[in-house]
């Protein structure tokens, strides 16, 4: 089942990714959690065919390859929209740039890190059970040129 599936974080900022680490720890999701520091590398590796993954959660300010090009990208090659991953951002951003750009790349989450472990926590919890249990009825909508 899809919900059981691979959950891939994208996520450049070192202690970022350890306390999400503890978050999923902590959580006690039974799904493998795949960290990747460069949104490059995630690209590639969600490019490969056999790869379907569950959720991918995306900081969007990263060297290279920012959360919003990725994004983009993801939905404009067909073999990549055609997988409909939930795609969730977190950021510290909470401009209204940034919220609105998020939006218009058909996002199906937008999560402020922010500083209280604790509410982190929830929200990164509520997200994956609300996606648990709602995953078999998602489908991204598709891009039109």
């Amino acid at each position: 089942m899809k919900m059981h599936r691979d959950i891939l974080i994208i996520e450049d900022d070192e202690d970022d990714r350890d306390i999400l680490q503890e978050i999923f720890r902590d959580l006690g999701y039974k799904n493998k959690i795949l960290f990747f520091s460069d949104s490059s590398e995630a690209l590639t590796y969600i490019r490969k065919p056999e790869v379907e993954p569950f959720i991918i959660i995306s900081d969007i300010n990263m060297p290279k390859l920012g959360g919003f090009e990725l994004r983009d990208i993801i939905l404009e090659e067909e073999l990549l929209s055609d997988k409909d991953i939930p795609y969730i951002f977190i950021s510290n951003a909470q401009d209204e740039y940034s919220v609105k750009q998020a939006n218009k790349l058909a996002i199906q989450g937008y999560i402020h890190k922010g500083t209280d472990y604790n509410k982190y926590k929830e929200k990164i919890r509520n997200l994956i059970d609300y996606w648990k249990e709602n995953i078999n009825t998602f489908s991204s909508p598709k891009r039109t040129q």
